[in-house]
């Protein structure tokens, strides 16, 4: 029995222009009336969850940073994993050679090296500002790391220097191609499926009763931990490849897992 039905946004729940269709809203809210808790697995902020659930009306628990932290729809924070102070000084250095703009995420802020004019028009769809400016290599401290570095820039290019951080930081770090064109380099071991592991643990609830759905690289890990796992048909092969079923949108699925309840 499914109790837990967990969803990406960009490029699932959130389309175009961060658009979300009245059709997933609804389906979303459904999901009470079938005893099926709701979460968000992103590699957004949390604060970014947060706003979204204001938006749809409809409370969430919330897997952040692709699992890096995740904090219980009654604001119960259950992890928060970052870079310890010398790996963070060191990667801040490494992708400082990254000639594209690159993100770094706190638990807290998003900065970004700088703003080109189609990153200054990106931020119109985007729910907060970017801080300009990461001066900061050598200011880490035990109150100011980071969870997340992020490479922005076309495909071959930003692939190309993940490669070399994979190379040089893999005893530390995991990257995720969890756009065309975005990189994620988070602390060994984090995943949204180590997120949602962490948040079955707390609810008392066994993989086999989560459902999830996402249309990322980063999302494979969910869809290993589940049988019960849906993929866009927007998503790249060999994203799809790696779930069970592929839908549209995310009512869709929620009217699969309805049904599979409404049975059982």
């Amino acid at each position: 029995m499914i109790k837990l039905f967990a969803t990406d946004l960009d490029g699932t729940l959130l389309k175009h222009s961060n658009v979300i269709k009245q059709e997933d809203i609804d389906a979303i809210h459904r999901l009470k009336e079938h005893g099926i808790d709701f979460a968000v697995a992103t590699g957004r902020m949390e604060r970014d969850i947060v706003k979204i659930c204001t938006e749809i009306k409809h409370d969430a628990h919330r897997i952040s940073q692709n699992g890096a932290f995740v904090d219980t729809k009654d604001n119960q924070k259950i992890l928060a994993k970052t870079f310890d102070v010398a790996t963070s000084s060191a990667l801040h250095h490494a992708v400082s050679a990254f000639p594209n703009p690159f993100c770094i995420t706190t638990a807290d802020e998003s900065y970004i090296s700088f703003k080109t004019p189609e990153i200054k028009a990106m931020e119109d769809i985007l729910y907060f500002p970017l801080v300009e400016g990461v001066d900061f290599a050598n200011d880490y401290n035990e109150a100011f790391l980071p969870s997340k570095y992020m490479l922005l820039g076309e495909e071959k290019d930003i692939v190309g220097f993940q490669k070399k951080i994979d190379e040089a930081f893999h005893e530390v770090s995991e990257t995720y191609l969890s756009d065309p064109h975005c990189v994620d380099i988070v602390p060994k071991g984090v995943s949204k499926a180590l997120g949602l592991t962490a948040l079955a643990a707390h609810l008392d609830i066994k993989p086999e009763e989560i459902a999830v759905i996402g249309d990322s690289y980063n999302d494979i890990p969910m869809f290993e931990m589940s049988a019960n796992s849906f993929a866009m048909n927007t998503a790249p092969e060999a994203v799809k490849q790696k779930a069970t079923h592929v839908v549209n949108d995310v009512f869709e699925a929620i009217e699969h897992i309805q049904g599979i309840v409404s049975t059982s």
